[in-house]
């Protein structure tokens, strides 16, 4: 469109607005307002280069009447809300020269509809619903760096307008916005945005969560009836050594740091499997062992504690 001016607005995504063919439905919400798909790209020409101009955008209320979808269309059923004071937003670029707005589109990607008329961000637009709205564009010349206002010039676009709604009546333009808006990539059937999503973490298997210890540190094979390990020879005798105790070294559990602790003075801690039948007897006297359970080699009840303990 050109002003007597010789400015002349076009709409940038024309070709994008031009596959809604049927009248373009709006979604407005109360609480934190919507962004509109299509968005609204300008591009301006015939603008003086050195002269400084803004931009602004409002929403411009079409007829009189309130819309509903019936019957697969919109039709006209009763008197319009009482038409609100116009409502201006400037570009967030702000005051800037003419070659700045004639260089590239000019995005209102920004712009959210409410239906909230008390809200005071300055980016939302309020809206009525069911009612049809149309776009307009001004053009506002500053001369000396001050607005003058006898210079607004302000553009329509045909064709270019769209009804306010609080969810899609038309499923059509639902699923048109749905293919067109990448945005929109979790509603479509081929999306699979979920699956495209990192591993949260991998459940780990009990040898996994408490390692066997190296052989050169295992424990011997075999014990007496006591619980206590016999006194053999292995290849590292020194971690078996009993000349302090007269005893050979048993293996216990420090329930504070779910680890196994062998010999009476090493002082060192090595993780180890869960609960079996080599160590179990050295626990000391677990609390839900009786008497007769205590001591048998083939008992494989854990304490209390430890229950669950590889649930994670």
């Amino acid at each position: 469109m050109t002003s007597s001016s010789g400015i002349q607005a076009t709409l940038h995504n024309a070709d994008l607005w031009k596959k809604f063919n049927s009248p373009m439905e709006m979604i407005v919400t109360r609480k934190i307002g919507r962004k509109m798909f299509p968005i609204l790209e300008y591009s301006v020409s015939g603008l003086n280069s050195t002269a400084m101009y803004e931009i602004y955008l409002h929403m411009e209320r079409m007829d009189d009447h309130k819309y509903r979808y019936r019957n697969n269309e919109w039709e006209n059923y009763a008197r319009g809300d009482p038409i609100t004071p116009v409502q201006k937003i400037k570009h967030q670029s702000g005051a800037q020269s003419g070659m700045f707005w004639m260089d590239g589109p000019i995005s209102f990607e920004h712009i959210r509809l409410t239906t909230n008329s008390k809200a005071e961000k300055k980016d939302h637009i309020f809206l009525q619903s069911l009612h049809k709205w149309r776009p307009v564009v001004t053009v506002r010349k500053l001369e000396n760096g001050d607005e003058n206002p006898n210079f607004d010039e302000e553009f329509r676009i045909q064709n270019v307008w769209f009804i306010a709604v609080t969810t899609y009546q038309n499923p059509a333009i639902k699923c048109l916005k749905v293919e067109n808006n990448k945005m929109a990539s979790g509603f479509r059937s081929t999306g699979n945005h979920k699956n495209s999503l990192p591993t949260r973490g991998t459940k780990r298997t009990a040898s996994e969560t408490f390692p066997t210890p190296p052989s050169s540190t295992s424990p011997p094979s075999k014990m007496n009836s006591n619980g206590h390990f016999s006194n053999a020879h292995y290849s590292n005798q020194e971690n078996f050594d009993f000349s302090m105790t007269g005893n050979s070294h048993q293996y216990w559990m420090n329930p504070d740091q779910n680890t196994w602790i062998y010999g009476y003075n090493m002082e060192q801690q090595m993780e180890q499997p869960v609960i079996n039948q080599w160590n179990m007897q050295n626990f000391g006297h677990p609390t839900n062992l009786n008497y007769e359970q205590y001591g048998n080699p083939n008992n494989t009840i854990g304490p209390e504690f430890y229950h669950g303990l590889n649930n994670f």
